[in-house]
């Protein structure tokens, strides 16, 4: 093959790893902000809906089933009537989502909620396990799509004030016989638990596991993993306490907020004693945990990304409820309710632990079932999991400018992407996807490291949303080849390898 692109040569001569780093932008980025940015493109279509498209990678690693709020401005002239559809492919049709009201308290919700008073509409819709794509659309009173302006996710669910989460400790045999009746208590508050199992065969048996499945299908209940063993670092076996502990709670059937195509997830590590180390911190990165939470007590921001880690830095929580026989923990009213009023006025988080042995024979003291009663039932407030909290917070930074949803004209680097091959290295097979927020003609190729055509892959037109297309290697020689994608003004190029 003889063809060359006009500056391949050049371009993979200065720039021979630049592919590489751009298509793992969220590990190799260097800081937060630049990790999201790979990791979500919003785009606008011609009829003006708003398309989300998420990287397939980072879909298919964390799943992303909770949902995000798509935050619009409305016009003066739009008024009662309004309604907001979700779809996940460009032929599908829409499906109605549920309106619910200010004033309201709900929580991990796909649904809309329009604040007239203020020109706002907040749309929460998930991803779906079977596409990356995501569409929006607002309708009036007639059923006419009405023109919005898209002003970014909101930062803490349906734009609430603050949040409250809760974690606990030491699941396991010894105290399976409180986990149900303690778990019911939160959840008739609405609350949201996140609860540390001790995995290990000599922990947890066959019936404590049915309990926890059984805890799990009830709803607002989280599973992190809390190690095998319960040991103090360093691990004499640190594979087997942070993924081994991962793998064994995998077993479960995880509800669909947890799991996607198959695959449950494990976003949390909770540290037993606290203990933190070098070891625990990159396998929690090969594990694909979201954070880990330590066992000091702190009024802390949320915690950043990491690029060293693949993670967020660990957190700690607000405060212990209860008095453990070691120290710490809080059972005063005054103290609880004025931390939780302090935190809430600074648009915080409220990180509540607790452990089952601690607070079992306190659920009918006046400090517990006060609190309880004091930070639920909220609508300014946003109940979830850390787990959630986090996944949310991944993405939501990603976009903070306002993007037109009326017709888009062209295209833009930040409207549209070429994802990352899977798999990759590959032999002989490889899947590459891309996105486009409206129709538009696209040329995708593969070059081999001297520059030369090896194959035009696609060379026509593609309806808005998340496409794929596949390269088959067969033939050739094992090495990096790189695949361009042209589309209006939009031009990328990305990585591939083939193992032999």
């Amino acid at each position: 093959m003889t063809n060359s692109l006009p500056g391949v040569r050049a371009f993979l001569a200065a720039h021979r790893y630049a592919a590489a780093l751009l298509t793992a932008a969220f590990l190799c980025a260097q800081s937060a902000s630049a990790q999201q940015q790979a990791l979500l493109s919003v785009g606008a279509t011609a009829a003006g809906e708003l398309v989300a498209a998420i990287q397939p990678g980072f879909h298919a690693q964390y799943g992303c089933t909770y949902p995000l709020t798509y935050q619009f401005d409305l016009t003066a002239s739009q008024g009662a009537g309004l309604k907001a559809w979700r779809k996940y492919h460009a032929g599908d049709p829409y499906a109605l989502l549920t309106e619910k009201k200010s004033g309201q308290s709900f929580n991990a919700l796909e649904a809309v909620r329009f604040d007239l008073a203020s020109g706002r509409a907040y749309v929460s819709a998930s991803f779906e396990g079977e596409s990356d794509s995501l569409f929006i659309e607002i309708t009036d009173s007639t059923g006419t799509p009405v023109p919005v302006l898209y002003r970014g996710i909101s930062r803490y669910y349906d734009n609430r004030q603050a949040v409250v989460t809760v974690t606990a400790d030491d699941w396991a045999d010894w105290t399976e016989g409180w986990y149900p009746s303690l778990l019911g208590i939160f959840r008739n508050h609405g609350l949201y638990v996140t609860a540390g199992v001790i995995s290990g065969t000599t922990n947890t048996n066959f019936f404590t596991w049915r309990g926890i499945q059984n805890q799990v299908n009830l709803g607002n209940v989280e599973i992190a993993a809390h190690s095998r063993t319960h040991t103090h670092v360093p691990y004499a076996q640190p594979d087997s306490e942070v993924l081994g502990c991962a793998r064994d709670i995998k077993m479960l059937s995880l509800p669909p907020l947890f799991s996607s195509r198959g695959t449950g997830y494990v976003y949390v590590w909770l540290a037993p004693y606290g203990d933190f180390d070098a070891s625990t911190d990159s396998l929690m990165g090969v594990g694909h945990y979201l954070v880990a939470r330590l066992y000091t007590y702190a009024q802390a921001p949320m915690s950043p990304w990491v690029n060293a880690t693949g993670h967020f830095a660990p957190v700690n929580p607000t405060l212990e409820l209860g008095a453990p026989s070691w120290g710490g923990g809080d059972t005063n009213i005054a103290s609880l309710n004025g931390t939780f009023d302090a935190i809430a006025a600074q648009g915080g988080v409220y990180h509540l632990m607790w452990h089952p042995q601690v607070i079992i024979t306190d659920t009918a003291s006046p400090y517990f079932v006060n609190h309880l009663g004091y930070i639920s039932n909220r609508p300014d407030i946003w109940y979830v999991n850390l787990g959630h909290l986090y996944l949310y917070h991944m993405i939501q930074e990603v976009n903070d400018a306002g993007l037109s949803a009326v017709r888009v004209t062209g295209l833009s680097p930040a409207s549209c992407w070429l994802g990352r091959n899977y798999p990759n290295p590959f032999n002989p097979t490889t899947t590459i996807p891309f996105f486009v927020p409206h129709e538009s003609h696209v040329t995708i190729t593969v070059y081999n490291a001297l520059g030369q055509l090896v194959k035009t892959l696609m060379d026509g037109d593609a309806q808005e949303g998340v496409h794929d297309v596949k390269f088959e290697g067969g033939g050739l020689a094992s090495g990096v080849y790189f695949c361009r994608m042209e589309a209006g003004r939009f031009v990328a190029t990305t990585k591939l390898m083939v193992l032999r």
